[in-house]
């Protein structure tokens, strides 16, 4: 369910997967609790139930940087299949993450609930850029700039 007709501010975790081909365990978005056509603010719930936590620090459990990256993409995705005029028919296509400037800030750790920011700085035919916040609680923990493509790198 696209969020077109009235502009909703929210979507359940039942319309995320409608929308994201991801499943458990790498389905990284739990709610969006605001959306528009610039901006969408995401959640993120850390279990230590989480398989990765096994293998990643287990005597320390801290939730990898990639996963983090991989939320803000998954957010991504969320908003610029919002702000599309034709999402519905362009669901197959959806945007490929192609490079990223995140800075880690902080750890995170499980029973940290994420809050996702993401703003669409750009956007043209093939691709897009935004850029992300990661919060816990008011700690900003992760930032920076994901670029998105369409298009299929050859080669």
């Amino acid at each position: 369910m696209l969020v077109k007709e009235g502009k909703k501010k929210s979507l359940t975790f039942n319309e995320i997967l409608e929308i994201l081909p991801q499943r458990y365990p790498m389905l990284l978005i739990d709610r969006v609790i605001e959306i528009n056509d610039k901006e969408a603010h995401v959640v993120k719930n850390v279990s230590g139930n989480d398989p990765f936590f096994l293998g990643h620090f287990p005597q320390q459990k801290i939730f990898p940087g990639v996963l983090i990256t991989e939320a803000m993409a998954q957010a991504s995705i969320v908003l610029l299949a919002n702000s599309n005029e034709n999402a519905q028919e362009e669901l197959d296509e959806l945007p490929l993450l192609y490079r990223t400037n995140i800075k880690f800030l902080d750890v995170v750790t499980p029973g940290d609930q994420l809050l996702i920011k993401i703003e669409l700085q750009k956007k043209v035919k093939n691709s897009a850029i935004v850029e992300g916040k990661v919060y816990v609680k008011e700690r900003l923990v992760s930032s920076g700039i994901l670029s998105f493509t369409k298009k299929v790198f050859e080669g």
